[in-house]
């Protein structure tokens, strides 16, 4: 599965992921194949691109797990929409409380792992879709952190309402490329970030927590746009670190204008260097609450060799058992003078030369419930 711009579709390519209307319902299902039509209505939608299947690559399989959170993720978006909407223009939401316990519910003390998706966007819907996806993963990271209820309450409104400002700001600044954006348009993206702050302070009534998680969200964010030598050294805060974790995260997987979203491994390799300066037991419970490198993972490693992730490491997601590709073995990741030859860069982005390795997949299950692999 990889991206492609809208601007690159091209008859024939099949869809990886449903498109849907503006009301939510599909159009075009998974592995459906673009006709000319289609590709005019994704310009007419405005989205920035969509994810396409590689031509020998077999549809992934989807559990009724994964599209539960592709429905809560269309359906809620235009929940979030109406509640920024009516604040913008200065009126009281009555559906944020129930956004904010029914994204609790399910993602807030979910006991095992959930399959996190990125959604298709455009320069109408970002802040939306953004906003919501820091509030269902910070909503994640807190349940695996025991966060009390309120604490947690706090943490997801203030990751649906920090990008309010964002609303305001002129598509010749949001359609433009991160990279490429001046230092004055940068000032002027955060500028309208803070006006939001001034804005959900006059306009509506919340828990000081919330406004205070925001206020240092957006300082936070701004502080790591400095040069490490420049950058402030702020008292930790674990509700702020779970939010900027949450965002960067999905900001980094996100699709972008004028730049390819990184995989879900290359984003967690950004949060765990150490000059990005995330709190590292927030991004350790990143890696309990969202599956980033699962059992059936296709990988490449840093030798250029690829793999099959076939048993997940929970102490280090990045040493797990894998199959390899070019002997059929098993290496497990773990061991130290494995690791030494074989280090996982990043998800294995085609599949078009792909082995199929079912027989020896079952043979290590039946080993696995053997005993006879650790």
């Amino acid at each position: 599965m990889k991206f492609v711009a809208t601007e690159n579709l091209k008859p024939g390519m099949r869809l990886a992921k449903p498109i849907f209307n503006k009301r939510g319902v599909m159009l075009y299902e998974r592995d459906s194949k673009l006709t000319s039509q289609g590709i005019q209505s994704i310009f007419n939608f405005g989205l920035i691109g969509i994810y396409i299947l590689e031509p020998a690559e077999p549809l992934p399989p989807m559990t009724e797990e994964d599209r539960e959170f592709e429905r809560f993720q269309t359906m809620s978006v235009f929940t979030l929409q109406e509640i920024l909407d009516d604040i913008s223009a200065g009126k009281a939401s009555k559906k944020l409380n129930g956004l904010v316990r029914e994204i609790l519910s399910i993602f807030g003390k979910y006991k095992g792992k959930i399959t996190f998706m990125q959604n298709l966007r455009s320069s109408a819907d970002n802040v939306y879709k953004h906003s919501l996806n820091v509030a269902i993963l910070a909503a994640a990271i807190s349940g695996k952190m025991d966060i009390p209820q309120t604490r947690q309450s706090n943490i997801v409104t203030a990751a649906l309402l920090h990008d309010i400002g964002s609303l305001k700001v002129p598509e010749s600044i949001s359609k433009k490329p991160i990279p490429d954006l001046t230092e004055e348009e940068n000032e002027q993206l955060m500028g309208y970030r803070e006006a939001g702050v001034s804005l959900l302070r006059d306009n509506m009534t919340l828990d000081s927590s919330v406004m205070k998680n925001i206020s240092f969200l957006l300082r936070d964010l701004r502080n790591l746009k400095k040069p490490v030598h420049e950058m402030e050294k702020y008292p930790e805060d674990i509700d702020v670190d779970i939010l900027k974790v949450a965002y960067e995260f999905d900001v980094l997987t996100a699709m972008k204008y004028g730049a390819e979203p990184r995989s879900d491994i290359a984003a967690y390799q950004f949060l765990k260097h150490p000059r990005n300066r995330m709190n590292q037991k927030v991004v350790t419970a990143l890696t309990h609450a969202i599956n980033i490198v699962p059992s059936g993972c296709s990988v490449q490693f840093a030798n250029g060799e690829k793999g099959i992730v076939l048993t997940e490491n929970e102490s280090d997601i990045l040493r797990p058992f894998v199959l390899s590709f070019r002997d059929n073995k098993i290496y497990n990741l773990s061991d130290g003078k494995t690791y030494e030859e074989y280090q996982i860069a990043d998800v294995l982005k085609t599949l078009d030369n792909r082995y199929v390795m079912m027989d020896e997949y079952k043979k290590y299950l039946d080993m696995l419930s053997k005993g006879e692999v650790q």
